[in-house]
């Protein structure tokens, strides 16, 4: 078994990430905040796909669920708003331009949320932070706001890949 710290936003990274440990000789397992944890398997034994499951129904999701295992893949483990799937060999979860744009129109929408959300939690934290100069508010206030930008960076990310992909549809 072999551990490892990653936290990752932008799924085409995670999923490079856990192609390049495939490819390696290492098997995703499980993964828990952050803490990947891998068994050895053969070089390249799996390829990895990571999906938004988050704006999907249950009934959705299972069927999702059963046409990648129809398919030989599996899914190895959901967090939150994503589900990590693997086969052995060659595996794409969206093959045409049209179904990558939704998907990653999808992803922006979430993201954009996420981050006016975190805006949004910030200002009340700010204006006790401004009024009261404690450290911990000021801390506070600044990490909500560090991740409402992380997450607009992700918004920017999916609409460059939007725009990419656009222009080969």
């Amino acid at each position: 078994m072999m551990k490892k710290f990653k936290l990752y936003y932008d799924k085409d990274k995670e999923e490079a990430f856990l192609n390049d440990m495939s490819a390696k000789g290492h098997a995703m397992k499980r993964f828990f905040l952050g803490m990947y944890t891998f068994e050895k398997c053969q070089p390249n034994e799996y390829t990895y796909r990571v999906d938004l499951i988050s704006d999907k129904t249950v009934e959705q999701r299972n069927e999702l669920y059963d046409l990648i295992r129809d398919s030989g893949g599996e899914l190895v483990q959901t967090w939150e708003i994503w589900a990590i799937f693997r086969k052995k060999g060659n595996f794409e979860l969206y093959t045409d331009p049209e179904s990558q744009i939704k998907q990653f129109r999808r992803i922006r929408t979430i993201f954009l949320r996420l981050a006016l959300m975190e805006f949004i939690l910030s200002l009340p934290n700010w204006y006790n932070a401004i009024q009261t100069k404690e450290p911990t508010r000021i801390f506070l206030s600044l990490l909500l706001t560090l991740i409402a930008f992380i997450f607009l960076k992700q918004v920017r990310t999916c609409t460059k890949k939007i725009t990419e992909l656009e222009k080969l549809a």
